[in-house]
């Protein structure tokens, strides 16, 4: 019984290190983009130097999209472990995890007022699919799971556009003005982040609303694979792939190194083909295998991140990442607080650095601001059950405040 509960707090705490790596490279994504989260306009342009460039195409290939890509699959990870403590415990789930991703929707909703790029309403959208997914088996979780990590539904339409005739002068036309559209909305937009008052941003990020974030994650292709990546966790999570036994240190070492081949395959190819992942593609057979490409990019080297970071917590005992399993223990109060350090750097309502500091700048700052929220996190868990945000979605969940303050007796270490 003491070795079971044993290596279920080991599970967590690999679970909470990898989510805290992940927020590592969240933040780094944000500041990349100074937080504006929108299609920029023309003439916005952040490399002022050639250490800008550098982390622009550094950035570009090796967290561009992978930590969300983490983040988003311990999310289905959390919920089959959420999921088997309701099991064990023997009480009913369905009910409290919907008003739990309800709840999660509100947090979401008031978080994108602030900041467009918010990425809670869609897990608490997507959770919907996972509550209605999970009985399935484990074979056809898995299957699913990898058919829309893969981006499988944009994937069928890029074979299709491969052989489709050339566009006539009436679509030239609309698509020249659909750009001009987008151009327009986007300058306007910017307009208002980078010299608009809080309440201008507060009513332009209510216009936008949900159906404009879900549009643009239909669009992209991202929502499939979110939803995929929701399924994967909850399929690792059914089998228990983060308890340290022998056979799962060997399958993450198998992990490690297909996923690293695959990873430097499929970004040779999009590097081979020009490597242009936010312009056009061309409109033949190399726009199609450069774009999937890139989707395999983005699957293999993100796995090669999460093999890494498990068998390093396991056989190194890493301090760096034990210090971040406070991090990922009060994730949603770190990524908000990221999100108020984003915002108040970049945004006209607070210093109005956006299109001012450089790419560089602009990461060490984040980087800076996330190192700072190491100590803190580890000092607060040493002496509170929970972040201040997971205690106030706890306490809405069960209707009642939980105890917050740990005793003095359970003053230890976090990890």
């Amino acid at each position: 019984m003491e070795t079971g509960v044993r290596r279920q707090e080991e599970r967590l705490q690999v679970v909470d290190s990898l989510r805290g790596f992940a927020l590592v490279g969240i933040i780094v994504a944000h500041c990349s983009g100074q937080f504006l989260a929108g299609f920029p306009p023309p003439g916005y342009n952040i490399i002022f130097s050639p250490y800008d460039q550098w982390v622009s195409d550094l950035g570009t290939f090796l967290t561009f999209g992978k930590f969300f890509t983490i983040f988003s699959f311990l999310f289905g990870l959390s919920f089959a472990i959420q999921l088997d403590h309701a099991r064990r415990a023997g009480r009913p789930f369905a009910g409290r995890m919907l008003w739990r991703l309800a709840l999660l929707f509100a947090i979401g909703f008031t978080h994108s007022l602030f900041y467009s790029g918010d990425i809670l309403r869609i897990y608490a959208f997507l959770g919907l699919f996972l509550l209605l997914l999970h009985r399935l088996g484990n074979r056809a979780i898995l299957i699913i799971g990898l058919l829309l990590v893969f981006n499988a539904p944009l994937l069928v339409n890029r074979i299709m556009s491969v052989n489709a005739p050339p566009p006539t002068p009436a679509q030239v036309e609309a698509g020249k003005q659909q750009m001009a559209g987008f151009i327009k909305v986007a300058q306007e937009e910017y307009r208002i982040k980078s010299t608009g008052t809080l309440g201008e941003v507060v009513v332009m990020n209510a216009k936008e609303g949900l159906m404009g974030t879900l549009f643009f994650q239909l669009l992209s292709g991202r929502l499939y694979i979110t939803l995929g990546l929701f399924l994967l966790g909850l399929y690792v999570g059914r089998k228990q792939y983060f308890v340290d036994t022998s056979g799962h240190r060997r399958f993450f070492r198998q992990l490690l190194g297909w996923s690293a081949a695959m990873a430097l395959i499929s970004t040779g190819t999009v590097i081979g083909l020009g490597g242009n992942i936010f312009g056009p593609p061309p409109a033949d057979w190399r726009g199609f295998v450069s774009l999937t490409a890139f989707d395999v990019h983005q699957a293999a080297l993100s796995a090669f991140y999460v093999a890494g970071v498990v068998l390093l917590f396991w056989q190194t005992r890493s301090m760096l990442l034990r210090s971040l399993v406070a991090v990922g223990r009060m994730g949603l109060t770190t990524y908000l607080c990221g999100t108020a350090f984003g915002v108040l750097l970049f945004l006209g309502y607070g210093l109005g650095q956006i299109g001012k500091m450089g790419m560089a700048a602009s990461v060490g700052a984040g980087l800076l601001f996330f190192a700072l929220q190491i100590p803190f996190s580890n000092w607060w868990l040493r002496r509170f059950h929970f972040g201040p945000v997971e205690w106030l979605w706890r306490s809405l969940t069960y209707f009642k405040a939980q105890p917050m303050r740990k005793q003095v007796r359970e003053l230890e270490p976090v990890a």
